[in-house]
This record gives C-alpha cells, structure tokens and sequence, in this order.
C-alpha cells in the first residue's frame, strides 16, 4: 500500500462528514464461545464498536455516494470504505497480520508493511483479488494504533483505478481517530 498521499483538485466541492452507523439487530445473532454465551446486548455492543461507532473520520461524500451504514461506495459499486475498532493493541494486531497465511482465499498479498503517511504511523496490507466479472481488485487495510485499540480502514477498487481512489482513502485514513 501507498507511503504517500497525493490530493488533486478537480475543482469540485468536497462534501465530507462524520459518519456513525445504524444499528444491527443483535436478536439475529447467537454468539457462543469457550467463555459461555454472549447476549443480545453483548453482541450489539461488540458491533457497534467493531463497526466504528466510537471512530469519526471524513470520508469523500462526491467520491464515495452510496452510504450501506457500515460502508460507503461509488455509484458503480467497484470502490468502498469501511473503518472498524480493533480490540487489540497495534503491536498484537501487527504481529497477528504478520503471521497470518498469505495467499488464501483467492487473495494473493502484494504487500504488509508498516509506513508513515503524513507523520502518522500506518500498518499497509494490500491484496490482489479477482471479482465476479474477472476485474483484478485491490483490497486495502490500513491500521494504526487508537490507544489501547486499533483503528482499521478497509477499502477496495478495481487495480485500474488505484490512482483515482488511493489518495482520497489515505485521506480518511488521515482523518480517523476516537470519538472525544
């Protein structure tokens, strides 16, 4: 993934905003694990913060119009955004990135590595990927510590396109942090 931002005007207006999703029906879910069983509340709660409730980041509203409450897309629907709250600390979700298999899923890994965009210090995964129609697709993951957590920001668009999307995502990037 890219080390550098690069923002060109279009001469359009940007239109970004903070953004927190809608809740998920939790009653649909039945969570177990060595621990026991997780409730309703247990689980709303672990989503609404896996999926970024308590993270706030500007995402590029001209860029990225159609808005899925986890996500946000182009029209085409072949570039989106999603950020997420880890659990873990950077380190372990560093480590655990670094040990995971690559090249599983129909996936193959281009790239992990941690880099500094602006200042800001960003584990990279970049990813090939083929999708329905046989359009290669890059799949991104920046992360970045968020105190005891981890803040994550997925993305994809088709590999063509990388010039066009990669800066306007490293821009959110830029801008995610925990709610205050």
């Amino acid at each position: 993934m890219a080390s550098f931002l690069l923002l060109i005007s279009c001469g359009k207006e940007v239109k970004t905003k903070k953004e927190t999703p809608s809740g998920v029906d939790p009653s649909k879910f039945e969570i177990t694990s060595e621990e026991g069983d997780y409730t309703a509340e247990d689980l709303e709660t672990a989503l609404n913060e896996a999926f970024n409730d308590n993270i706030e980041m500007e995402i590029d509203e001209t860029v990225f119009v159609v808005d899925n409450a986890i996500n946000k897309e182009n029209e085409e629907k072949t570039a989106g955004i999603m950020k997420m709250l880890a659990s873990d600390s950077y380190e372990e979700f560093k480590r655990q990135a670094e040990e995971k298999p690559k090249n599983q899923d129909g996936r193959k890994t281009l790239k992990l590595e941690e880099v500094e965009i602006q200042g800001k210090k960003v584990l990279v995964e970049k990813l090939l990927a083929v999708n329905e129609k046989g359009n290669n697709v890059i799949l991104m993951m920046h992360a970045f510590p968020a105190g005891e957590k981890t803040i994550m920001v997925s993305s994809y668009f088709l590999e063509k396109e990388e010039s066009k999307y990669l800066p306007v995502i490293e821009k959110s990037v830029l801008s995610a942090k925990l709610k205050e």
